[in-house]
């Protein structure tokens, strides 16, 4: 089988390289930035299964797939929604799952409608293309809606009210084409402006009933759309409960950790739901585990070569300020053990690089 990739980031490699045992599936990543309509043809010919490592993907090649939706896993609905941060809060509503208030946003006079319904703070944020905290602004008064239309603004926006959350986590699955869904452990996320830092499983002082409470909801919303693939769906763990923030249709930065982590990686489990394979299991290989991104400066994760219990993952990027350059995993028989290695890595990296010690 041949199976072609929408994306030669750091996200298409690993995908490809978590098969490369599997010798009757043959994968090739396909250069977004190098686009041509003739090229995305030439390609999309070739391959028996086309997929996608981002939902970033311009309008006009999602035009160019409307002719190859049999092929495209996840499938065509599930890209589209999930590329506008409208369609997709209104699929989490649709499946159940909670999320908070939100507006849209399309003038001036929008932003102050949105304050006087949903209240101060809120989040602004673009419908599309935003990650990493770009394309986000925070209003905390009145006199914040001016600079934020002309900081984000003239194009469509989404207004969500504050959740005075406790922490951030995410939940992963992979769902197949005969709807048979495998669920990764959830995760506590620690962002440092706006970009992922490092996640843990397990998240911390996670209760059982919330945990179930996710897994229910990324299994509602997986079979609400009929996805196959991974899927992530980032919550926000409030006093109450989870409610749903964000959703990746694709691996996610969060996930990176499953690698070692567990028996298959996401990015494994993604190949094999879109190739028609069994799913692998996502039982845990170690007590603890912890993911740490690589970011602006990569010199200093050199030395997590020298640690036992570290694994490196350089992407081969350039550096440059606030890009992820790769990602450290750290495992270990005990929260202990894996915080001990955390901590002295992030006494190797420069300040600022990661938030405080956990």
């Amino acid at each position: 089988m041949k199976v072609g990739i929408l994306g030669n980031g750091q996200l298409g490699q690993m995908l490809q390289d978590s098969i490369t045992d599997l010798t009757d599936v043959q994968v090739s990543l396909y250069d977004l930035r190098a686009h041509d309509d003739e090229a995305l043809a030439a390609f999309i010919a070739k391959v028996d299964v086309l997929s996608y490592e981002t939902e970033n993907i311009p309008a006009h090649i999602v035009d160019q797939l409307e002719a190859h939706a049999d092929k495209l896993a996840p499938g065509l609905d599930a890209l589209k929604v999930f590329q506008n941060r409208l369609l997709e809060k209104n699929a989490l509503r649709n499946a159940g799952i909670a999320t908070a208030d939100f507006r849209a946003v399309n003038s001036l006079e929008d932003v102050h409608t949105a304050i006087k319904e949903l209240g101060l703070p809120i989040v602004m944020k673009t419908t599309t293309e935003g990650y990493d905290g770009k394309g986000q602004y925070v209003l905390r008064t009145p006199e914040d809606a001016e600079p934020a239309w002309e900081t984000i603004g003239n194009r469509e926006l989404i207004a969500e009210a504050f959740v005075p959350f406790l922490r951030e986590t995410s939940v992963i699955a992979s769902r197949d084409r005969a709807g048979n869904i495998v669920v990764f452990p959830m995760t506590e996320n620690v962002h440092h402006e706006g970009i992922l830092r490092y996640s843990l499983y397990p998240a911390p002082a996670l209760s059982q009933e919330k945990a179930r409470l996710a897994e229910n909801y990324i299994r509602q919303l997986a079979d609400s759309l009929n996805y196959v693939g991974t899927i992530t769906l980032e919550l926000f763990e409030t006093e109450d409960g989870l409610v749903g923030n964000e959703v990746a249709p694709r691996v996610h930065n969060s996930g990176h950790w499953s690698i070692e982590g567990t028996e298959a990686s996401q990015f494994r489990n993604h190949m094999l739901a879109i190739t028609g394979a069994a799913l692998g299991s996502t039982e845990p290989k170690f007590a603890s585990v912890a993911m740490l991104n690589v970011i602006g400066e990569e010199t200093p994760a050199e030395k997590a070569e020298t640690i036992a219990n570290a694994h490196r993952h350089s992407y081969g990027k350039e550096a440059r300020p606030a890009r992820k350059l790769g990602h450290v995993t750290v495992t270990g028989n005990s929260d202990a053990e894996r915080d001990a290695t955390v901590n002295e890595l992030i006494d190797l990296m420069p300040a600022g690089i990661w938030p405080p010690k956990h």
